[in-house]
């Protein structure tokens, strides 16, 4: 592990929050091995021994969750605000998990002599994303853990100092040696931890680039288990009945939350055609009036983005948007550097949706309105997609909502809210290019194990039992 790299704050380059280690083959099949003797003794400690560090880690991110949103404020860009939101969301997912969660992986019975029981998978490697660096991680982790498994986790190299911190609370919460294993680096580091054979399982949130890439180098292991949450291409109907008030702030805050950088963020509008200047003149309000600043002052909505050639990659799509056909309506102001940025807004006259800048995840803060005749053609609109996430319908009649439910093709389908919100005693996850019908959430420890059937018998052999043919003593 000679080589190195640095965490810089987007906010300010100047601003180095530490180095660290690149980790080589060798060292991360140490790390899998070191993983791999522990955890036998992590499965047989028991669910109860197993809760109670569990339990200890939940108390100690609520007492550091400060600690921990200013560490992710400052690496990631994110606003103390959000940053607040995701550093409460750790300890809630232990309690989700153990009151909640396990139940899912709880003994089957099928009659007094069958019965199926749920088992952990030995090593699972976690690879983690920037945009939620400690909450996303961590949704792998307390399942994989609750029910049994050790693991291996690589934070993204933009936020390694987040993961550093969290090996430190898991320590500090009594996990046992080699049952929680920590590796540093970028892509190959993820690719080698991914590919080894002492690796039973891979859980991996980000973009759908490297989830494909990850499906391909593994075809000849198929017994190892993927888990991909991966991108969106989000949408939303407003239908002409909608309150457009709770529209507008819905959408914008959809569309601007952690700077755009949530594979939940809002980037389609189909808009009723009659109501569709009105909506536009209301996003535009509330997005020109967002405070985007230092991600360490107190009053800002939205920081910067993660880096700089993020910064670059939606500019490039933006440029891309009177090429696709559509027509930029609003481009924020944004009086510091990049890779800060403003929102921004393009608007299509039909909602024919065949240019990269339509149907690829841009992962900033900018979104597109289409005009729609009807809820039928939102519908079709919103299934244009090769993604399938999130969805929002806005219309005050519920009647109209039920028609989108199995019929719009995403795994989060809201009414009156936003693409952004879901709730932790829920699935998430979505089909296509967002994922592989692996949905996290409360369902995460179903992948984290694997059931064993039993037919069982106590009693001596019936005679009578036995087929036609089959000799009898």
């Amino acid at each position: 592990m000679s080589d190195t790299f640095r965490s810089l704050s987007p906010a300010d380059p100047a601003d180095e929050i530490g180095r660290f280690a690149v980790w080589d083959a060798d060292a991360i099949a140490e790390a899998i091995g070191r993983a791999r003797e522990a955890f036998p003794h992590w499965r047989d400690a028991g669910f109860e021994a197993r809760a109670m560090v569990l339990r200890r880690f939940r108390d100690l991110a609520a007492e550091r969750k400060e600690e921990l949103a200013q560490l992710i404020a400052r690496e990631m860009g994110k606003a103390l605000w959000d940053a607040r939101g995701e550093a409460a969301l750790l300890p809630a997912k232990v309690d989700v998990t153990l009151e909640h969660g396990m139940g899912y992986a709880e003994t089957l019975t099928a009659g007094a002599a069958a019965r199926a029981t749920f088992h952990p998978r030995g090593v699972l490697a976690v690879l983690g994303p920037f945009n939620f660096p400690a909450h996303l991680p961590n949704g792998h982790i307390v399942p994989a853990l609750a029910t049994g498994n050790s693991v291996v986790f690589k934070p993204s190299d933009l936020t390694p100092a987040v993961g550093e911190w969290m090996q430190r609370l898991w320590r500090d919460a009594g996990l046992p040696a080699g049952v929680f294993e920590l590796v540093q680096g970028g892509a190959e580091t993820g690719q080698a931890l991914a590919l080894d054979e002492g690796v039973d399982g891979v859980l991996f949130t980000g973009s759908y680039a490297v989830g494909r890439a990850l499906r391909e180098a593994t075809l000849d292991q198929p017994d190892k288990l993927l888990a991909l949450e991966m991108g969106g291409k989000n949408a939303m109907i407003v239908l002409e009945d909608a309150d457009l008030e709770l529209a507008a702030a819905e959408a914008a805050l959809s569309i601007t939350a952690t700077t755009g950088q949530r594979c939940s963020c809002l980037s389609r509008l189909f808009v009723h055609h009659t109501v569709l200047d009105e909506l536009q003149e209301r996003l535009i309000d509330i997005l020109s009036g967002l405070n985007i600043g230092p991600p360490l002052e107190e009053g800002v909505f939205m920081g910067p983005l993660v880096s700089r050639a993020a910064f670059e990659r939606v500019q490039q799509m933006r440029a891309k948007a009177e090429e696709a056909g559509g027509e930029r309506v609003f481009r924020g102001e944004t009086l510091r550097i990049a890779p800060y940025i403003a929102p921004g807004l393009v608007r299509f006259k039909t909602t024919e949706q065949t240019h990269a800048y339509q149907r690829e995840e841009l992962f900033g803060p900018e979104a597109a309105l289409y005009p729609i005749d009807d809820l039928e053609h939102g519908i079709a609109a919103v299934n244009d997609s090769e993604y399938g996430l999130a969805a929002s319908i806005m219309s005050r009649s519920r009647g109209r909502f039920d028609r989108c439910v199995g019929r719009v093709r995403t795994g989060i389908l809201n009414w009156n809210k936003g693409t952004i919100g879901a709730s932790g005693r829920l699935p998430f996850g979505g089909g296509g290019k967002s994922g592989n019908d692996r949905p996290a959430g409360i369902l995460a420890t179903v992948y984290c194990t694997v059931p064993q059937s039993h037919l069982e018998f106590e009693g001596k052999l019936d005679p009578e039992s036995l087929p036609p043919g089959f000799p009898r003593s």
